[in-house]
């Protein structure tokens, strides 16, 4: 015969506890770009560029010769597909002076809020980095022996 008596506490919780975790964590992420440490990047050259860059100085990570920053560029216009930001996770040897991205996400809104509009997670092919352009300032930002042409 089957107890009516009520589930007592401790069962009470294991019965949640999973779920109370995946409530947590789903809190977690969603305020992880809160805490990012968004450092605008200033440009080598006086061209104007089409964006604002930011790099996350608590993001930084090293690994040899290599760094790798995430870094959100806010768009000065939407895109004709309605881009107003992006936030990229980009790898830069620093001795070789060459980049590639590791993931990239587009927003519809300023500082990687709003709907996605795309995403890729697909590692690039290297890129050498171009004189006066804003990757160049980047480098400079994250890689402290470089120094700008």
């Amino acid at each position: 015969m089957e107890s009516s008596r009520p589930l007592s506490f401790v069962a009470h919780t294991r019965e949640f506890a999973s779920l109370r975790f995946a409530i947590i964590l789903f809190c977690m992420l969603s305020v992880a770009d809160i805490h990012a440490e968004w450092l605008l990047v200033e440009p080598n050259s006086s061209a104007h560029d089409p964006f604002v860059v930011f790099v996350d100085s608590e993001s930084i990570a090293t690994k040899r010769d290599r760094m790798t920053v995430r870094v959100l560029l806010n768009m000065r216009h939407k895109t004709d597909d309605g881009v107003a930001s992006v936030i990229a996770v980009d790898e830069y040897d620093c001795r070789a002076e060459r980049m590639r991205t590791h993931s990239m996400t587009s927003y519809t809104e300023i500082d990687g809020k709003g709907a996605l509009v795309r995403e890729f997670k697909t590692v690039g092919d290297w890129v050498k980095i171009g004189t006066g352009k804003i990757n160049e300032a980047v480098l400079d930002s994250v890689c402290p022996e470089y120094v700008p042409k």
